[in-house]
Order: C-alpha cells, then structure tokens, then sequence
C-alpha cells in the first residue's frame, strides 16, 4: 500500500504541471517551442520525471476498457463502497499510456498508480484568446485538464466536472440525439432529389462553445480559477482514497513534504 508515496508524487506532477508555460498541443505543433515540439510532449516529460515510466503494449487496450478504468476509479470517488475493477489489468503500476484512445479522441493520457487508481489527462492549448476549445468529444466529467495560453504564457487546470455539470451534459445529450432525428429526415429528403447522383448529405458536428465575455470565458481570471485548481488536488486525493484499502486520512495539498 503506497497511498503516501502516490499523493506525493501527484503532488509534484501536478505543481510541476501548474507552472508550465505555454506550449503548442501536438496538432497545431509546427516546430519545437521552448524546444520541446507539443504541449503533450512537456507534459509527458513532467510525467517521467516524476517516476512514471510509458507503457507500450503489443495491443492497446480498446477505448472501451480505458474508459472502464477511468470511469470506475472516478465513481469510487463519490460513492460509499467501492467498486472493484472485475478483470485483470495488464497495465503495470506508476505507468501511463499515451493517446489511449487514439490521436482524435480523449484522453491524452491514461495515468496508473497502483492498485486500481487510474485517472485522464487532456491538454489543451491555444495560442489566440484565452477560452479552450473542445472537440465533439464534449467534456468528460471524470478528465483532469490541462490548459495553457500563448497570450498568458502559463498553465491552469480543473477538472472537467468543474466545467460542465451532470444536467448540462444531459441536456447536450437530449439536443444531438433531436439533431439525430432532424438530420435523418432531411436526408432521406436530400437523397429523393439528388438527381446528379453525388450522394449529397448534411451532418451537424456537435461543438461545445461557451459566450458570456471575459467573466465566463477567460478560463485564467475567473473568479473560480484557484478554486478550480485546488479541486484537482482534491480530486486526485480522492482518487487515491477511496481506490486503495484501507483508506488513508490524510488529506493532499498542494504542498509537498521537504
């Protein structure tokens, strides 16, 4: 049981990734800044540098078991009794796997410590404005995001449940599944008159956007940035917790012991 030595080490990683400056994510990376080439990259090198060592199986695991893990560890978070990952994980303890789910899908990282504790990292990055974009994927409750700014030249982080709430995301949900409908009528419709055969069709793609002025967008002077920040410490603490037996009473900060 290593709960002492896991809330450490997260500590470190996440401090180190909370005073990272700006880095361009791997897509947009045209040349190395600050010499490393991605954002992604230099969040990776925090990783190993703090004893995390990358897993490169002969066969990922599909983007249903990665998401199995992840899920399970974040609601052990928030219920009483735990619930025990039901088959044998292959991935060794204190690593991580890097595009898990493959380049256009989140996570950007799958992290292990040991035991049963997994958790998500997604890096975002922008070099205009001070808002993240996100892909259809949507925001992923469970996910611990990393975000820096060109114009800011720094980093914050939160946790995706901070972002989006249960009932928004729900609501989201009720509306692509509408567009769904709406979409396949219109199709059929598209289709009876496509009288120059080029298969013609429409398809919405669902893009979360946030509006407000800088009072609800600039993700690094909103009132609940510290707040937002602390909650990953929180969280990561959770994580560990209620995903290892039994169950430590210290609680994690975001200092670390000399």
């Amino acid at each position: 049981m290593n709960t002492e030595k896991n809330k450490q080490l997260m500590i470190q990683l996440l401090n180190g990734i909370k005073a990272m400056p700006y880095f361009k994510n791997y897509a947009a990376a045209s040349g190395a800044v600050h010499n490393i080439a991605s954002h992604e990259k230099a969040v990776e090198i925090l990783m190993t540098d703090n004893g995390l060592t990358e897993w490169i199986p002969i066969e990922k695991p599909n983007s249903e078991t990665v998401w199995n893990w992840i899920n399970t560890s974040y609601q052990n978070t928030i219920q009483e009794k735990p619930v025990i990952i039901d088959s044998v994980v292959p991935m060794p303890d204190y690593s991580y796997v890097s595009q898990p789910c493959g380049t256009h899908d989140s996570p950007d990282f799958i992290i292990k410590l040991d035991e049963a504790i997994f958790m998500g990292i997604e890096c975002k990055s922008v070099d205009k404005g001070y808002t993240p974009m996100y892909n259809s994927g949507g925001i992923k409750q469970p996910l611990i995001y990393v975000f820096c700014s060109k114009k800011t030249n720094s980093t914050t982080m939160y946790c995706g449940k901070d972002i989006m709430t249960l009932e928004q995301q729900q609501i989201l949900d009720e509306l692509i599944e509408k567009q769904r409908i709406i979409e396949k009528e219109y199709n059929e419709k598209l289709k009876e008159c496509d009288v120059n055969h080029r298969g013609i069709s429409y398809y919405t793609r669902p893009m979360i956007q946030q509006s407000g002025g800088a009072e609800y967008t600039n993700y690094f002077t909103h009132r609940n940035r510290e707040k937002c920040e602390q909650n990953v410490y929180e969280y990561v603490n959770m994580l560990i917790e209620k995903n290892t037996a039994p169950p430590s009473n210290t609680i994690m900060t975001s200092d670390v012991e000399p």
